[in-house]
């Protein structure tokens, strides 16, 4: 029981970084949609999901590889990883600004040079960072953590809202631009840099030959693990460029449907705040846990308690969906892929689940393991795109989402089954998973006429479903066995 509420402690202060961020950064969302029309937020979108795969061979693995080999000398291993996330962030960010022209050419959007090179400052201040934010995670300092990034998120919207909101109110010369999105996002990210100078100055740049090859064997599968993970996520928002025909819908282009998927994802990005929070918390958890002979059931008991939890905010978020979007997606065209929400909060609760199931290979140090899931995931996103997009337009990339993670979470059971058995309770968590999904059908089919009303009956039916769901596991919580 002390294992599991140091986890749920540890997740809890993460997970209120994160989802606090979030929330704050939805004014941001707020302040987009008032201002720009949603093809110019497409272009954001896009560039945006470049910059999150692009991202993943900047840190190159090193979060997970550096929790894997710090107990064994953690001064060594953290200035091993530091050298190299600098080595390779460095050289990609020289590539990206030598050839920012073309590939903003290559992409479809030429006039998107400039934000490229500031994409690649941003991305190398991130990587920089990497290494020091996972130190403090290691070290349990959770809420440093979560008030260096809570710190940087209110950095970000305070020159967000100068730029776009203040600036162009005093002088009619200061036009706001979608330029000025990425310029916050550098200097905020630059900030951090700064919060950070008491672990960064801990750390010197050393090529260890026998520690730096160890650490590249083990990291090499993450990194195209992360690669594949990081395609699943994001690839949907390049290929609706691409595949989407621009009459499919009848206002809006294939740009502009990216702009209003872009910002439809981002209610549904809720789970995927939970999911980073428990990935934040569970990675090192696990990492410890691993040697104790109670390790499987106290794994699986991890499992069944985020799988609840997750079913939870499902459907919290799907009962509310109207409300959260009359909050932050101030105009209405902005409103017409609601239905997508619980779709796109089912595929990523269905990635958290993948994410804990594959603990397994990480543990045993199989990580390629990881690769053929992950590659796995981008064979079946790339084909369910090919063929529902054009079909069936933006639900076709929500359908494609469950599919890709459903596939994944199964192939990965069973395969763990053989190498480290966990004795998972699935079966018990096929009644709340029906009452969810029931809870979410109903509240879409079935709506009070009254738009005000409707949404006050759903806020009451969350509180209620959180009483009650309180009440069911208190027991099992307050017992020694759980």
């Amino acid at each position: 029981m002390s294992q599991l509420k140091t986890l749920a402690s540890q997740t809890i202060i993460y997970g209120a970084s994160s989802i606090l961020g979030r929330l704050i950064n939805y004014l941001l969302v707020g302040l987009h949609t008032s201002i720009f029309l949603p093809e110019a937020l497409g272009v954001v979108t896009a560039l945006y999901a470049y910059v999150a795969i692009i991202m993943i061979a900047y840190t190159y693995g090193m979060e997970t590889t550096f929790f894997r080999y710090a107990k064994e000398d953690p001064k060594k291993t953290y200035h091993a990883a530091f050298t190299i996330v600098v080595v390779v962030s460095t050289a990609l960010t020289l590539f990206l600004f030598g050839f920012s022209n073309e590939l903003a050419k290559a992409i479809g959007y030429p006039e998107t040079g400039l934000y490229i090179k500031w994409s690649a400052l941003i991305m190398w201040i991130d990587a920089f960072s990497a290494v020091p934010f996972a130190h403090l995670r290691f070290q349990n300092k959770a809420k440093k953590f979560a008030s260096v990034k809570i710190a940087n998120i209110l950095l970000n919207i305070f020159l967000q809202y100068l730029m776009l909101s203040l600036l162009p109110s005093l002088s009619v010369n200061f036009q706001p631009s979608i330029g000025h999105i990425f310029l916050a996002n550098l200097v905020s990210n630059g900030v951090i840099i700064f919060f950070l100078l008491k672990e960064i100055s801990e750390l010197r740049v050393r090529i260890d030959m026998p520690t730096v090859k160890k650490m590249l064997k083990y990291s090499s599968p993450i990194f195209l693990m992360g690669m594949a993970g990081m395609l699943n996520e994001q690839l949907d928002k390049v290929l609706i460029e691409h595949l989407l025909p621009d009459s499919f819908y009848e206002n809006m282009n294939s740009t502009a449907a990216l702009g209003v998927y872009g910002q439809t994802f981002k209610i549904g990005v809720f789970m995927m705040l939970a999911v980073q929070a428990f990935r934040y918390a569970g990675e090192p958890f696990f990492f410890a846990q691993a040697e104790d002979k109670k390790a499987p059931e106290l794994f699986a008991k991890v499992m069944h308690y985020f799988i609840i939890s997750g079913l939870l905010l499902f459907v919290l978020v799907s009962l509310n969906v109207d409300l959260l979007a009359s909050i932050f997606l101030r105009k209405p065209e902005f409103r017409v892929a609601l239905y997508l929400v619980p779709l796109l909060l089912f595929g990523k609760l269905l990635y958290g689940v993948y994410l804990n199931l594959s603990i397994w290979f990480k543990l045993k140090d199989k990580t390629e393991f990881g690769l053929y899931f992950g590659l796995l995931g981008v064979l079946i996103t790339i084909i369910g795109n090919v063929i529902l997009l054009p079909k069936l337009g933006l639900l076709g990339c929500a359908l494609t989402i469950i599919c890709c993670y459903a596939t994944m979470c199964i192939v990965c059971y069973f395969l763990g089954k053989r190498y480290f058995p966990i004795p998972y309770k699935f079966v018990a968590i096929i009644p709340y998973l029906i009452v969810s999904i029931s809870l979410v059908l109903l509240s879409h089919y079935f709506r009070l006429s009254n738009e005000f009303l409707d949404m006050a009956a759903k806020a009451a039916i969350s509180i209620v479903l959180v009483y009650l769901l309180w009440l069911t596991e208190k027991q099992k919580l307050t017992t020694k066995n759980i």
